[in-house]
């Protein structure tokens, strides 16, 4: 008997969802290497409904004896759990990226180590006193998920990732580019690591602004908390619990014309891409923001039939910076892409007279960033006539997404991996700052 046969005959109705990841991690510090890792995991989710009764339950392995606990969990849950007010999927796809499975298999740790060592060496003749760390991560997925309404989606993919940094010299923070893309790096990417040397040589130095208001150029990996709180305010979830600042802004301008922000599951090279999200619903890009105005929504199964209006495939196992096979669904972004506007790094800093340059923001978990708030400390450098002075200490930024980014004066054209989503840089007008 097959696992769903099993599962039809436990429950009413189920949803099986697999996931599959192979993942190779090699791990450079200070020049040495530290740790390769390779990982084999397999992990299962089970939602079930029962005597009109919902109830989930995950596990970890590919056992039956595991496959027995996963139905043995669901069913208490169930028995124990709320009346089911949705249902499963019924969509079917099957995605693979064949050409790029091929040369993902090709790809083992000796070319890995080559592409190391020439990157390495590119460094050391640049900069040989560094402190010096990096990761490449090489990933492939299988993503699986049946349903008793015949439900039946499955989709493979690969992913290449490429960290590197240093600490900050006696700054207690870093320096680091992030790229990823879908297949193997063909050469050392030169221009980001002269760019991320520029800015760690401006690092040795310590200068704050004064307080006050004042332009704010942000990295993309930065940007995160702009995606975080704005998943939050088009959350059908906090739109059908009336607790999100975007209720009936539908149609309106909430942010600067020069800002548009694009769902975009298919993105090849992101990491985050998916063809259909955690309960089997096909993904689609998805304008949430044209030219600062609010163009969407986004929902999950439940909270779609709550609000009677169609799931829009954004039902992950994912919440503030925590995500896999024990979270439960709720609706978030895929993969949202600020769409980069046409000026470089360069010419945004040189429109700054006096501002500030910001790497990464510090605690912004105890924001309130469900209404858009931000009060965080900033990690960067401050910056005069568009120059690097020298790197911030004790600098703190505080605002509201739904205010300070109505006031855009710059985008960058290239974008980047951020830590939810992919970004270019961008420059806000006027921040408030609070320095020396």
């Amino acid at each position: 008997m097959n696992k769903m046969d099993e599962i039809s005959k436990n429950f009413d109705k189920a949803e099986f969802l697999k996931k599959e990841v192979d993942k190779l991690k090699i791990k450079i510090e200070n020049w040495d290497l530290e740790d390769i890792t390779q990982k084999n995991l397999v992990s299962s989710s089970l939602r079930v409904i029962k005597d009109n009764k919902f109830g989930s339950n995950y596990t970890f392995g590919n056992s039956e004896r595991t496959f027995n606990k996963l139905i043995a969990g669901a069913r208490e849950s169930a028995y124990y759990g709320e009346e089911a007010k949705f249902d499963f999927s019924r969509q079917k796809l099957n995605k693979k990226s064949l050409p790029n499975e091929d040369k993902f298999e090709k790809i083992d740790a000796e070319r890995l180590f080559d592409f190391i060592k020439d990157l390495l060496n590119y460094i050391e003749k640049k900069e040989k006193d560094i402190t010096f760390d990096l990761r490449l991560n090489k990933s492939s997925s299988k993503i699986s998920l049946k349903t008793t309404n015949q439900a039946e989606l499955f989709e493979k993919k690969t992913n290449y990732q490429l960290r590197f940094g240093a600490p900050v010299p006696g700054g207690g923070s870093q320096i680091s580019r992030t790229l990823e893309q879908d297949t193997m790096f063909e050469d050392i990417c030169i221009d980001e690591i002269n760019d991320f040397l520029q800015d760690y040589r401006n690092s040795y130095k310590l200068s704050s602004p004064k307080t006050g208001n004042m332009p704010v150029l942000f990295s993309p990996n930065s940007l995160y908390f702009l995606f975080v709180s704005l998943n939050e305010g088009v959350s059908g979830k906090k739109i059908y619990q009336k607790t999100s600042p975007l209720i009936d802004k539908k149609g309106e301008k909430i942010f600067s014309e020069k800002l548009s922000i694009v769902d975009k599951p298919h993105m090849n090279k992101s990491s985050s891409r998916r063809y259909f999200d955690d309960e089997g619903i096909k993904t689609d890009r998805t304008k949430i923001i044209d030219e600062g105005v609010l163009k969407n929504y986004i929902y999950d199964l439940e909270y779609s039939k709550k609000m009677e209006v169609e799931p829009t495939g954004n039902g992950l196992k994912k919440a503030l910076f925590q995500e896999g096979i024990s979270v439960p669904v709720t609706p978030s972004f895929i993969n949202p892409v600020i769409e980069p506007g046409n000026k470089t790094k360069k010419q945004l800093l040189s429109e700054i007279d006096e501002g500030i340059y910001v790497t990464n923001v510090i605690g912004f978990h105890s924001s309130n960033y469900e209404q858009g708030h931000f009060s965080v400390q900033a990690q960067g450098f401050h910056v005069k006539n568009g120059i690097l002075q020298g790197r911030l200490q004790d600098v703190m930024m505080a605002g509201n997404i739904y205010n300070d980014f109505n006031n855009v004066k710059g985008i960058g054209g290239k974008l980047y991996p951020s830590m939810f989503g992919y970004a270019p840089y961008l420059l806000l007008g006027k921040v408030s700052v609070t320095g020396k």
